[in-house]
């Protein structure tokens, strides 16, 4: 199977793992639930960072915005997994929290956060691999934006939201999330022209199909096409005729 777009991110399964009942108990008592409607920011970037977050429901996205007002989104966070976890390292947020969908959030402030690490040993060694898992995952996403074209990473994304919000139909696997074609160009750091552009050859090649608003894709096509990509690239000459962007997407016309 073709590598994930991006590593799962850590869940609150992970983060609360081996936990005694009664330090469930103190985290249980010092724990805010609160909703988020569809579109309204959870935090924003540069907002302080005063909160560990874990959603309970509905979907997330983690977006950076650049100095010219381009965004890119970081991640798209499923019901159980945290986020906002920088808020020890960080004074401000580094980025901006918008719900996708209606969402709930479970919220544990920094004062509660800092007071459970330091009388619950085993939530602050897994609070310690949450962050270097997590940079782990910066890691390798910028390893593999580095070396691959934007519709090999099209495909990586769209593979990933398959299984994870994928829901099995007559056409292939629907992918259950509303994603525009500016979305999907903010997941893999590109113009929603290109995103357009490779999704029309996408479908010309059998790759996708449209179902209303939403995405249905041919997995085992599409894992295919990742795995011979990635063959590919790995045996590919370094020369700047064969390796340019223009090259490769005459290739895949």
């Amino acid at each position: 199977m073709a590598k994930s777009a991006w590593p799962h991110f850590v869940t609150a399964l992970d983060l609360f793992q081996g936990i005694s009942q009664r330090d469930a108990r103190k985290i249980a008592s010092l724990c805010t639930e609160k909703w988020f409607p569809r579109g309204m920011r959870i935090f924003r970037e540069g907002d302080t960072a005063d909160c560990l977050c874990v959603l309970r429901k509905g979907l997330v996205k983690l977006i950076s915005l650049s100095d010219k007002g381009r965004e890119t989104i970081l991640h798209i966070v499923k019901p159980d997994e945290v986020f906002g976890e920088l808020l020890l390292s960080e004074e401000k947020r580094p980025f901006t929290a918008i719900a996708l969908e209606g969402s709930m959030v479970l919220v544990i402030s920094k004062d509660s956060l800092l007071e459970l690490l330091s009388v619950a040993p085993t939530l602050a060694m897994n609070f310690i691999r949450l962050l270097s898992k997590r940079l782990a995952t910066v890691e390798r996403g910028l390893a593999e934006s580095s070396h691959t074209w934007s519709y090999h990473r099209l495909a990586r994304v769209l593979l990933q939201l398959s299984e994870e919000y994928g829901e099995e139909v007559a056409a292939g696997t629907l992918i259950n999330v509303r994603l525009t074609h500016e979305d999907l160009a903010n997941l893999i750091g590109t113009s929603r022209e290109t995103v357009t552009t490779q999704l029309s050859k996408f479908t010309r090649a059998g790759l996708l199909k449209r179902q209303a608003r939403l995405f249905v894709v041919t997995k085992s096509s599409l894992s295919d096409f990742i795995r011979s990509e990635d063959l590919r690239f790995a045996n590919l000459p370094l020369s700047p005729a064969v390796s340019s962007p223009r090259n490769q997407m005459r290739r895949f016309a």
